[in-house]
């Protein structure tokens, strides 16, 4: 048999297998913070009037994504506060660079059954001092009047409806330190994984009228930018209308790229699943039967690793149809 056969066959057999290997991985590092967290979230005032309400307080901007991740089927609240004076600088399609004192906040939380209040689980932030990222994670108390600081992580009970319109009772995970740095590590730093330029670059309504997003924060001062019609627009992977391959790269790329990419945690697998990687380098048709296995049973070698504790049904169904497709 010809060599380059042999290789080819090694290739097609082995890499699922380091795949496997490879992302089982365990013993995340510490975070190292290079700040003092307060013990409260209400602390760092990001939200005015009642907390519950999950008002932004002045100075603090409302942030929507184009694709967002799957935790639970948990909704989320995003939150940006720069230092006064100090803008977002835009320079090509990946994170911003921002400015030092910056504060990233995301808040998980589900409807209440009567659907007329929130139940909120936790506030994750991020706080750029040091010229590096510093990570906290706040638990909301029962009577949702504030969030409290914890390290080592918790499991929350929580009502989730489901499609057909059922209530079910699932044990929520709030990640601990060690966990958020497996999603949250790019080559020896933390950084933030949703608010990337073109994640960020959609239409939402703002005073009542719709408008692009970087226009908007550019109205107001948050950003700076040369132009904003050269940048790129990561599709949404819940919008039907649009291609069945634009929609699973787009939900690859929000729940696995930060992992699977040069520099993350599984960078060192067959997979990079950035949405701009081209299939062939992707390796997503060579580790389809992997891919659809992690995705589709929870356990050890569930895929996304960290921050689901049920399958992703509408996720699932959507990578195996485009996967269906590839030839």
């Amino acid at each position: 048999m010809p060599w380059k056969k042999i290789i080819i066959i090694i290739l097609v057999l082995g890499a699922p297998l380091i795949y496997v290997i490879s992302c089982n991985t365990k013993g995340n590092p510490d975070i190292e913070n290079g700040v003092t967290f307060e013990n409260k979230l209400s602390n760092y005032h990001l939200f005015q009037g009642k907390m519950s309400a999950l008002q932004p307080s002045v100075g603090v901007e409302l942030l929507e994504l184009s694709s967002t991740l799957f935790t639970d089927y948990a909704e989320k609240q995003r939150l940006i506060r720069l230092p006064s004076g100090k803008k977002l600088r835009l320079k090509g399609n990946g994170l911003p660079d921002f400015p030092e004192g910056t504060v990233i906040a995301k808040t998980f939380y589900y409807p209440s059954e009567t659907g007329k209040r929130l139940h909120i689980v936790e506030t994750r932030l991020l706080v750029l001092a040091g010229s590096k990222w510093n990570v906290a994670t706040y638990q909301w108390d029962l009577a949702q009047t504030d969030a409290f600081l914890i390290e080592k992580g918790a499991t929350v009970p929580v009502k989730v409806k489901g499609l057909n319109g059922e209530y079910r009772q699932l044990a929520y995970h709030i990640p601990s330190n060690r966990e958020c740095v497996s999603c949250h590590h790019s080559g020896n730093e933390i950084l933030p994984i949703g608010p990337k330029v073109r994640n960020l670059n959609r239409v939402l309504e703002r005073d009542g009228k719709q408008i692009n997003q970087l226009q908007y924060l550019m109205k107001k001062g948050l950003i700076e930018a040369s132009r904003l019609d050269t940048f790129q627009q990561l599709p949404d992977f819940k919008d039907s209308k649009l291609a069945i391959e634009q929609r699973a790269r787009a939900y690859l790329d929000i729940n696995c790229a930060h992992c699977h990419q040069l520099g993350g945690y599984a960078g060192q697998t067959t997979l990079d699943l950035d949405y701009n990687t081209s299939l062939v380098r992707a390796g997503i048709y060579l580790n389809k039967n992997n891919i659809m296995i992690r995705m589709n049973e929870m356990g050890e070698y569930h895929m996304p690793k960290l921050g689901t504790t049920v399958l992703d049904k509408e996720g699932v169904e959507l990578i195996k149809t485009y996967i269906k497709s590839l030839k």
